[in-house]
């Protein structure tokens, strides 16, 4: 070989070599070169690191809730539709005058019961109602009926939110006295009867005292037909035949002897 060739593939070798070596691939023979000093860096492959997964909690099953049984809830007392009037005379615990559109009317208070003028707590009754509502603009509820079988308007008498009835069983100077079908407040009237009686308000809270000799010094009148027994001041008393009167002095003996307690004042 000439010397010129051999200068030439001694070059070329250098050349190929030293691009190889750059690199970092085998050499023109194949082999790998490794620069004096440098480890050879393994390339191997890295294991991802595990992800932390979120574990998530059951989700909890409902369980059988038993069905809510409806509560009875107390009844309360809220205005029907009702026309304005103005009070002129008040005759007694449950009956007044009023004046509709220059009209007079009497008016029958609804589902209550007072004593009359004459007979026991009477006289308080008819006051009470007096402070209550003369000369007052009151509004009329009506229930069914229009009047009663004596021509008088059958109202609950209402002043703003304050019912008239509804007052005077609460403060002890009426009893309930229902006759359907008028029974819209029917309840709330036996609600505030049992608490003025519990709490001796008004009548409920004294004897009678006698206002006539109707009654005499008796606190319980019972029928002697009927076999109802009442207390002096009922207005059912004043109602009955003298004959028939039967004087007690405890509601206990009037019981043992077959009496029973009448609807209306619930002696």
């Amino acid at each position: 070989m000439s010397r010129s060739r051999l200068r030439t593939s001694a070059i070329g070798l250098v050349a190929c070599s030293f691009l190889l070596l750059a690199a970092g691939i085998p050499s023109c023979s194949g082999n790998v070169n490794t620069a004096p000093g440098v480890s050879t860096v393994s390339r191997t492959a890295t294991r991802p690191a595990a992800t932390a997964t979120r574990t998530l909690a059951p989700t909890p099953r409902p369980t059988d809730t038993p069905p809510v049984q409806p509560t009875r809830t107390e009844p309360s007392a809220s205005k029907g539709p009702a026309a304005t009037a103005r009070v002129v005379r008040v005759i007694d615990g449950d009956t007044i005058v009023v004046e509709i559109k220059g009209q007079t009317y009497r008016l029958r208070y609804i589902g209550i019961d007072t004593p009359e003028p004459d007979q026991p707590f009477g006289r308080e009754a008819t006051e009470r109602n007096a402070e209550l509502v003369s000369g007052r603009i009151v509004e009329l509820e009506k229930d069914v009926s229009e009047v009663d079988r004596y021509g008088r308007l059958l109202r609950y008498v209402w002043i703003g939110n304050l019912m008239v009835n509804r007052e005077l069983v609460c403060q002890g100077y009426a009893t309930v006295a229902t006759y359907p079908p008028d029974v819209k407040y029917q309840d709330i009237f036996l609600q505030c009867e049992r608490e003025a009686r519990e709490a001796g308000r008004g009548f409920w809270g004294a004897q009678p005292i006698p206002a006539s000799p109707q009654t005499g010094d008796c606190p319980y009148i019972g029928n002697r037909n009927t076999k109802v027994l009442h207390y002096a001041w009922c207005s059912s008393v004043a109602q009955m035949k003298p004959s028939n009167r039967v004087c007690f002095a405890t509601k206990e003996e009037a019981l043992v002897q077959g009496y029973r307690p009448c609807k209306n004042c619930r002696p």
